[in-house]
């Protein structure tokens, strides 16, 4: 037996009675507290238990959105004196146009301090097995007709309190207009059952739950869920406006999924709850019977489903019809919806003046209610070309089906119904001929939906944007040299660096970058090369680094090295990004090495003194009354080569001081031997006098030719920049006494 398409047919007096007499538990899978459909945790707490299926209110405070979620209301905040009923109106059976609402107190008990409200769409069918368990119909043990079908739509609703110092009776109203505080009183209205279920017109009215919390010792909860039916259409209204569906007298949830409606209070003291901010009259966490949630089967109660905007709970005198209400906390409960998404590609053509543009994306009804679409581009010229259920993934390619009452296409609109939980995939383009940097490329695809279309107001458009610039060919590549080493001053490597930055692509390279490792670009000289000659020219404008490079356009630039090392090395890097989508990035390098000559050399040589001894150099000399000979020498040391030298050392071993004179502004001279360094070119003329020892003067001036005295002078020193060392290079003197 259908049990769902039954409880459609049957008065809602005979509803109460199957359920007064216990027979839901037995003809019907009532799975909102169980698994499957495993969607939320209705045990009475705040928090995901591990091992129970389906999500929980701190989850959905935290962001969560789980599988099969069509909206959540978010917690909300109710504090004192906040929004509360007053005047003889504001009661369950009259319209929303009559409530009344102010600041002000109630008692403890009823003051509301958070609400909160889920809508879920049951994502399969769900059948009996042998047993009565609820399973899903594809398991091999169900039995029967589906008792629960795919897109049946769940509510699950629940509030916390300020104190829990008595019954709780709350309601909580599901409307299908938006209602909402206007001043003293309330915006928006109820909408009333069209029809019975089963009628070919019908349509659900607003839904009201009441919930009465006993806190007797053993208490369980009673559900009572009515529909919105000032017509009384099957002559069974309990009270003004108001036709009861189902009274459940035991509606505790207990999570084995026997109950078409539920509800379940907090039986213990929950320490760290809620995860909202939430303060009790006495002590901490949520004190016992302050928290209260229930769930109920929406499409099953009511034989449809209704497009609900609006939620509101609120806290009662009692559990009658006409009881006064007290505090209440509203808000969006947008239970019909749709999402669209948006894909688009751009293509450059072959002569460069136009650019195509193809998009694609999904529309999705999120809610439990067909929807009917309007689904449009504003780009100027834009079309929808197809929309289908793309069941191969590979576009619209003509066999898949197409949504109910879609119009001929392409057009600038795509109009069709659009099923509970539906997918479609939609494809357009256009074309733009004229563009500059500054088009973005960018355009949003609109999806107005509607309960149906005789209607002229949307409940809701939801958009999507895409921007899609044409991809292109991006390209870029660099040339290096290093030319005209050489060496200045003796201890400087000079060299120059040239090179070029060109966009070999199709497209407008921005924020092109260039980046040497070891050149700053403030270092470089970078121009425009306006003849492309590959030379920085006067006249040509400079480029700034992160600047613009056009399609086929050249950079120039020039850099001086100057170092103290006898080479070069670097690298020059440049990149760049596509004009059209600043994500897809081109980038090239290019290295360049050279070194300078270096020729390091030097030379030595010594001669007699002239001016000394008639310009044999050798005299003699009384000291302390004694005769003793005097040699005197010139040492000159040339650096010949193209580098300075450094760790230069002449000395002279037979000589007592070594006297500068020329030259060697950089070499200290201390008793025989000067040290230092010498600039390239550089010429150090040295004097140098000494007295050998043990000579025989008497007998030298009686042989023939005199007597000839001997030394070596030595020079050694390294190249600075080449490092290369050189000698100890010597030169002798033989000068003779009385020739």
């Amino acid at each position: 037996m259908n049990t769902k398409h039954l409880l459609r047919k049957l008065p809602s007096c005979l509803l109460g009675a199957i359920f007064a007499a216990g027979i839901a538990s037995t003809t019907m899978v009532q799975a909102i507290d169980g698994d499957p459909p495993g969607l939320f945790e209705l045990e009475g707490n705040t928090v995901e238990d591990g091992g129970a299926p389906g999500t929980d209110w701190n989850a959905l405070y935290g962001g969560a959105t789980p599988a099969n979620l069509i909206t959540f209301t978010g917690i909300l905040a109710d504090p004192a004196p906040q929004t509360i009923y007053w005047k003889g109106g504001s009661k369950d059976i009259n319209d929303v146009t009559d409530w009344w609402q102010k600041d002000g107190s109630v008692p403890d008990k009823d003051d509301i301090t958070n609400a909160y409200a889920a809508a879920f769409n049951n994502p399969a069918d769900v059948c009996l097995n042998a047993g009565g368990t609820a399973v899903l119909c594809s398991d091999a043990s169900a039995v029967g007709d589906p008792v629960h079908e795919a897109g049946d739509l769940i509510v699950y609703f629940g509030l916390d309190r300020y104190a829990n110092s008595g019954d709780a009776f709350a309601g909580f109203w599901f409307f299908q207009d938006d209602v909402a505080i206007s001043g003293s009183q309330f915006s928006g209205q109820h909408v009333a059952r069209v029809g019975l279920p089963g009628d070919a017109n019908y349509a659900p009215g607003d839904l009201l739950v009441l919930v009465e919390y006993p806190q007797a010792s053993g208490a369980v909860p009673e559900i009572k869920v009515y529909e919105w039916d000032p017509l009384d259409l099957d002559g069974d209204n309990v009270a003004t406006n108001l036709d009861l569906l189902i009274t459940q007298s035991n509606a505790e949830c207990d999570q084995l999924g026997g109950k078409l409606a539920c509800a379940i209070s907090n039986l213990t003291d929950l320490a760290g709850e809620p995860a909202w901010p939430y303060t009790p009259k006495s002590g901490s966490g949520l004190p016992f019977e302050s928290f209260f949630e229930g769930g109920i089967n929406v499409t099953q109660l009511l034989g449809g489903t209704p497009c609900f905007s609006s939620f509101l709970a609120e806290t009662r005198a009692s559990r009658s019809e006409t009881a006064t209400l007290k505090d209440f906390a509203l808000g969006g409960f947008d239970v019909c919806g749709a999402n669209v998404t948006k894909n688009c590609e751009a293509t450059i053509n072959q002569v460069g003046d136009q650019v195509d543009v193809a998009f694609d994306g999904t529309a999705v009804n999120t809610g439990g209610l067909a929807l009917y679409v309007e689904l449009e581009d504003d780009q100027t010229g834009s079309t929808i070309d197809a929309v289908c259920f793309d069941v191969g993934g590979d576009g619209c390619d003509g066999g898949d089906a197409v949504p109910a009452g879609l119009n001929t296409l392409p057009a600038s609109k795509a109009t069709f119904t659009l099923g509970a939980g539906e997918t479609v995939r939609y494809e357009g383009s256009y074309v733009v001929t004229q563009f500059d940097d500054q088009t973005s490329f960018t355009d949003t695809v609109s999806l107005a939906f509607f309960e149906d279309a005789s209607d002229t107001v949307p409940i809701d458009t939801e958009t999507a944007q895409a921007t899609c610039p044409p991809q292109g060919t991006p390209g870029i590549s660099v040339f290096k040299d290093c030319i005209n080493p050489n060496i200045a001053n003796g201890d400087t490597f000079v060299a120059d660096i040239v090179g070029t930055v060109a966009n070999t692509g199709n497209v407008k390279l921005v924020n092109v970058m260039l980046s040497d490792t070891v050149f700053s670009f403030g270092d470089l000289t970078v121009v425009r090369d306006a003849n492309k000659n590959g030379v920085v020219d006067g006249g040509e404008a400079a480029f700034s680094n992160g600047g613009d490079l056009a399609a086929g356009e050249q950079l120039a630039y020039s850099a001086q090295v100057s170092s103290g090392t006898p080479s070069h090395s670097n690298t020059l890097t440049a990149s760049g990004a596509n004009f059209f989508d600043n994500s897809d990035t081109v980038s090239a390098f290019d290295d360049a090495s050279c070194a300078p000559n270096l020729n390091p050399d030097l030379t030595i040589s010594k001669v007699c003194d002239d001016t000394i001894g008639g310009g044999t150099g050798v005299q003699l000399v009384i000291d302390n009354g004694q005769v003793v000979v005097e040699v005197g020498n010139v040492i000159t040391v040339t650096n010949t080569g193209n580098e300075d030298l450094v760790n230069v050392t002449i000395s002279d071993s037979d000589v007592q001081t070594l006297v500068k004179m020329s030259g060697g502004a950089n070499l200290s001279c201390t008793g025989n031997s000067c040290t230092g360094s010498m600039d390239n070119g550089e010429v150090v003329v040295l004097q140098q006098t000494y007295r050998p020892d043990g000579q025989n003067i008497i007998g030298a001036l009686t042989l023939p030719g005199g007597v000839a005295f001997n030394n070596t002078a030595s020079a050694a020193g390294t190249g600075v920049l080449s490092g290369t060392p050189l000698g100890p290079l010597t030169a002798d003197a033989s000068c003779v006494l009385c020739p």
